[in-house]
């Protein structure tokens, strides 16, 4: 996913703007295998995927509150951060999330496929500056999500039913 975004010009990433290849994974689950429903690339000027990401950042401490109330239902806390290799982005999920009042802390959930800088299962830490989505599950609705709703809106019919199989959640 190619993503010039003004709110991520703080991530400590900062070759993201130069970056030649960007990818995304669709939901935050470790693909079972690569290439779509799971994985797709964006260009650098998708407003749609711009949009997606204001409205995360734009809506963190909804997720924060949930995350820390960790009500009956609600499940599957995940933020998505973009990882750099060279010229290279890859946006990755990641899952079994804590957060410490400044940081969130957890493990990449996904095989990375085009970056050698994360791998799945790395524990990595993550300022609320530099996600570019966050998602749960909340009675098996998905929360958030704006990345992956976009996504999601442009798969083909065929991948949509695959998504929504493999999917423990109902996107609305």
């Amino acid at each position: 996913m190619k993503l010039l975004v003004p709110s991520l010009i703080t991530l400590a990433t900062v070759g993201i703007a130069a970056a030649a290849t960007e990818s995304t994974h669709l939901a935050g689950r470790e693909n079972k295998t690569p290439g779509p429903p799971g994985y797709t690339t964006v260009e650098d000027n998708d407003k749609a995927m711009d949009h997606a990401t204001r409205c995360a950042h734009r809506s963190l401490g909804f997720f924060l509150t949930a995350l820390r109330a960790r009500k009956a239902g609600d499940s599957g806390f995940e933020v998505k951060k973009a990882f750099v290799d060279g010229k290279t982005v890859e946006h990755i999920w990641i899952g079994s999330l804590t957060f410490d009042g400044k940081n969130f802390h957890g493990k990449v959930n996904n095989k990375p496929l085009d970056v050698r800088t994360a791998r799945l299962g790395q524990t990595v830490t993550v300022a609320p500056g530099e996600i570019s989505d966050w998602m749960f599950v909340k009675s098996g609705k998905l929360m958030g999500g704006y990345t992956t709703r976009v996504l999601y809106a442009r798969l083909s019919p065929r991948d949509k039913a695959e998504f929504n199989k493999e999917a423990d959640f109902k996107i609305e």
